[in-house]
């Protein structure tokens, strides 16, 4: 399903003659989220839109698209008078989409780009935030053996396992023994992201070190059965201080069995 090629070049000419304030996204962005738009409305006669049987299969599917391009137009920054200048446009370009028998099915077209709108908006607001969040995520060093992973708020599965890919990156680097990540501020636990915050155990033995988890509550655990993990088989403890003190202990560990007692006296009898 395409428009004839006068639509779209109506709507690029009224689009260049009004040029809306798009905060710098170009006009021929605009006119690539606009394009889809265009044969569904095409395909509606003026007839029917004037009838106003908004319920049906060709409206709704109109409407969808209309939800759609208001969506993307909040994902590229438009404001709302911006966006909802751009889909009157784009209505203008049809032949008779001025025709006032159509108002109804115009305000209809302007109601369902506005939805999309908003949800678009929230979605942005929310990648902003979870953006902000991650970009001061780090591994912190506790001790010459010993890193940490802690983190609070929700973060998507990628961005955790981007996280855990940095706490292995910082052990190798520093040849570091025991990982510890924190979950008691991590939230919205589900099955993708247990299976990224737990694939740290898998990293740390990678490396040939421990990994040590804290704060894991009922519904981590829970996430972690519908991922299939057996959380029983990891180093658990209740808190972060908990978690440290075990960190202590096997890195003493890890030292002795390293360097071991009878290596110790053979260096004293040699000098």
């Amino acid at each position: 399903m395409t428009e004839p090629p006068a639509d779209r070049e109506r709507f690029r000419l009224l689009l260049d003659e009004a040029r809306p304030p798009t905060g710098g996204v170009a006009l021929d962005a605009i006119e690539a989220e606009v394009a889809p738009v265009l044969p569904c409305v095409r395909e509606i006669p003026a007839v029917d839109r004037a009838r106003g049987d908004f319920e049906s299969f060709q409206f709704r599917e109109c409407f969808t698209v209309l939800t759609l391009l208001g969506r993307r137009l909040a994902l590229l920054d438009l404001t709302p008078t911006a966006a909802i200048q751009i889909v009157d446009l784009a209505l203008a370009a049809i032949d008779d989409a001025d025709d006032p028998r159509t108002e109804a099915f115009r305000k209809r077209a302007e109601t369902a780009a506005i939805e999309g709108f908003v949800r678009g908006r929230e979605e942005r607001v929310t990648e902003d935030a979870e953006v902000r969040a991650s970009r001061y995520v780090r591994p912190l060093r506790m001790n010459d053996d010993t890193f940490a992973l802690i983190i609070s708020g929700v973060h998507e599965p990628m961005a955790l396992r981007d996280h855990v890919d940095a706490l292995g990156r910082a052990m190798l680097d520093a040849d570091a023994a025991v990982a510890i990540v924190d979950l008691s501020q991590l939230g919205e636990p589900n099955r993708e992201r247990a299976r990224a915050i737990f694939a740290a155990e898998e990293v740390a033995r990678m490396l040939g070190g421990a990994c040590i988890f804290s704060g894991v509550d009922p519904r981590w655990q829970s996430a972690a059965a519908d991922a299939r993990i057996h959380v029983d088989e990891l180093r658990r403890v209740p808190t972060l201080s908990k978690a440290l003190e075990l960190a202590q202990t096997l890195a003493r560990q890890a030292d002795a069995a390293a360097n071991p007692t009878w290596r110790s006296l053979l260096d004293r009898l040699r000098r």
